[in-house]
């Protein structure tokens, strides 16, 4: 007889320790519940980072933020378990990594203006340009209009 395709949910099911959830639908309920469940303001400086075990580790970006969510720990515990309609999370703990945070609600991809305007700053020769305009900027205020004039004529390379 045929083996049956295995479903989603017994694939992450079976991954799940591997990769530090108990429960990765859970898991993955709490990850897209985040900014609903601290507020865009705390998401903006504080991510979860695992949650093994009860115990939901998150990260900030700064020992204040912190501080801020230690003492915001029991509040988290509790929206995050109304969100997941268990007593999912016992404990919160809180550490501290350099970067910036990951927020899902920006992942949208960029309009054609935003790809555009990536595309231009991302390309060396307007980046050269733009700071060769800005130095003979400051040079002109600074009366070195010889200078530009020298730069038109050919006389300067570049």
């Amino acid at each position: 007889m045929a083996e049956l395709p295995r479903r989603l949910g017994e694939l992450l099911g079976s991954m799940g320790g591997s990769l530090g959830a108990t429960n990765p639908a859970q898991t993955g309920k709490l990850w897209s519940g985040w900014r609903q469940i601290v507020g865009p303001e705390v998401a903006r400086h504080a991510e979860p980072t695992s949650l093994r075990g009860g115990v939901l580790r998150v990260r900030t970006d700064s020992p204040a933020w912190a501080t801020e969510i230690a003492y915001l720990g029991a509040e988290i515990r509790r929206r995050a378990n109304e969100t997941l309609g268990s007593e999912t999370v016992r404990q919160v703990r809180v550490w501290t990594g350099p970067g910036a945070m990951h927020d899902p609600a920006d992942a949208r991809p960029p309009t054609p203006v935003e790809r555009s305007q990536k595309q231009r700053s991302s390309d060396p020769r307007v980046a050269f340009e733009s700071a060769r305009r800005a130095w003979l900027e400051r040079r002109q205020r600074a009366g070195g209009r010889a200078t530009e004039e020298r730069e038109q004529k050919g006389e300067i390379p570049w």
